[in-house]
C-alpha cells in the first residue's frame, strides 16, 4: 500500500498565496490577477504565476520556498514587463514539473521564433540544484508545435506537442 502524497502547504487565493491558516506568504506585484500552479515535494514549495501576454511575451514568476510556503526565491521571470530575477523559461511559460526538492522541470516556447514554415520554438529549462543554476535545451523537433505535457523518468524528459491535430513526442536526456 502506498502512502497518501500530503497537500501542499499552501494555496493561491486571487493574487495571493496563502497558508493553511489564511494568512499571505507572496502577494503578486502586478496589476492583475494571474493563473497560479503550485506543486510540491516535502517542505519544498514551487509556484508558477504566469498569464498576461504582450509582444510576444507572456508575464510568469517561478518562485521556490524550502520552508512550506513561508518564505519565498524569486527564480523566474520574463524581463520583459520589468520583473527581474536571475533565470528565464523563454517567452512563454508552458508545462512544468517537480521530481523531488531539487529538480523542476519547465517547457518553455516562443510563438514568434524560429522561421517558415513551421514558425514557434520549443525549449526545456532544468534546475537540478534547487533553482541555484538552470540549464536551457532546445527542442528543434517540436518546432511549430505547442508543448501539451512533460514526463520526468530519470534523466529522461519527455514532451509531448500538438499542432491542430498532428501530436509530437521529443526526448530529451538531462544530464
Amino acid at each position: 500500500m502506498l502512502a497518501a502524497t500530503p497537500p501542499c502547504p499552501v494555496h493561491a487565493v486571487g493574487k495571493r498565496i496563502v497558508d493553511a491558516a489564511g494568512q499571505t506568504t507572496y502577494r503578486y506585484p502586478g496589476n492583475f490577477v494571474p493563473r497560479v500552479q503550485i506543486k510540491c515535494s516535502g517542505r519544498v514549495v514551487w509556484v508558477l504565476l504566469h498569464g498576461g501576454a504582450a509582444s510576444s511575451q507572456e508575464l510568469y514568476l517561478g518562485l521556490r520556498s524550502v520552508d512550506r510556503g513561508r518564505h519565498w526565491k524569486l527564480l523566474l521571470a520574463e524581463p520583459y514587463f520589468g520583473i527581474k530575477a536571475p533565470f528565464t523559461i523563454d517567452s512563454y511559460s508552458g508545462p512544468w514539473t517537480v521530481a523531488g526538492q531539487n529538480a523542476a522541470y519547465f517547457v518553455g516556447w516562443c510563438p514568434a521564433c524560429g522561421s517558415a514554415p513551421h514558425y514557434g520554438t520549443i525549449s526545456l529549462t532544468v534546475t537540478l540544484d534547487g533553482g541555484r543554476s538552470f540549464r536551457h535545451h532546445r527542442v528543434p523537433s517540436l518546432a511549430g508545435y505547442t508543448a501539451k505535457t512533460i514526463r520526468v523518468t530519470g534523466r529522461e524528459v519527455v514532451i509531448t506537442a500538438a499542432r491542430g491535430m498532428l501530436t509530437r513526442t521529443a526526448t530529451v536526456d538531462v544530464p
